[in-house]
């Protein structure tokens, strides 16, 4: 076989070498086009996510907006009606002040005439049409709270005690609204008071020892504890007239 010529050795150098730039620049164009693809994926990928993210905050936007109309209808509905209920407060007031009034003269008559003349003076502001309805309705749940709060504690207060047409000195006792009673300064006598027939039942010795332990509790002379005494309401259980009352400073 004859070897190549000198001529043709240079041809087929130039012509591989042709070929080897050929080649390298289609593999530059493969690698722009795979830099490209990349990209592209890239973005495609990140308006995708953007796309989530905006159908996200429009569905947690288009909830947030109903409930500003929902907040808004209620609102323009309650302006709709304020005239109505400016026009109903005041008898809405009166009645819950008839209400209250009926629960004092209904209750056992601890601090009656303190309470009563807190809901004169209440009626009073009720009744008074230079006092704005806020104050109305501040004075007229500072009583409720405060008629609400006898029924969660025990006090006792010295008084005077008017029985058939005789007054005495005595100590009262008050444990919450079921209690109410009254011992003589020597604890010879006392009683407790029985709302149903709105008189005073006379204690024996063993319930004026408990009345007065819970004089002494009351006063922060003595620990809490179960004291046994008869109830100035009906209890429930009507087997026995003598229920524990728990007591506490």
């Amino acid at each position: 076989m004859a070897l190549p010529t000198l001529a043709e050795a240079s041809s087929l150098r130039d012509e591989t070498a042709q070929q080897q730039q050929q080649q390298q620049a289609i593999q530059t164009r493969i690698d722009q086009a795979d830099d490209e693809t990349r990209e592209l994926l890239t973005r495609l990928r990140d308006a995708q996510s953007s796309t989530q993210r905006l159908e996200r905050y429009n569905t947690q936007l288009a909830s947030t907006l109903d409930e500003q109309q929902q907040r808004i209808d209620r609102q323009q509905h309650a302006l709709e009606t304020l005239d109505d209920t400016r026009e109903a407060l005041p008898d809405t007031l009166q009645g819950m002040v008839d209400r209250l009034r009926a629960l004092v003269e209904a209750d056992i008559p601890f601090h009656r005439d303190e309470r009563m003349a807190r809901l004169d003076s209440l009626e009073r502001t009720i009744a008074d049409p230079t006092v704005s309805e806020d104050k109305r309705m501040e004075q007229l749940l500072s009583v409720w709270r405060t008629e609400l709060d006898y029924g969660h504690d025990m006090d006792s207060w010295r008084g005077r005690l008017t029985r058939d047409n005789q007054q005495s000195d005595v100590q009262f006792l008050r444990m919450g609204r079921v209690g109410f009673y009254y011992l003589t300064p020597d604890g010879e006598q006392g009683g407790v008071w029985k709302n149903r027939d709105r008189q005073w039942h006379a204690l024996d010795s063993a319930q004026r020892t408990m009345v007065n332990r819970g004089i002494r509790i009351a006063n922060d002379q003595r620990a809490p504890e179960l004291l046994s005494l008869p109830l100035s309401v009906d209890a429930d259980d009507t087997s026995s007239e003598s229920a524990s009352q728990g007591a506490s400073s």
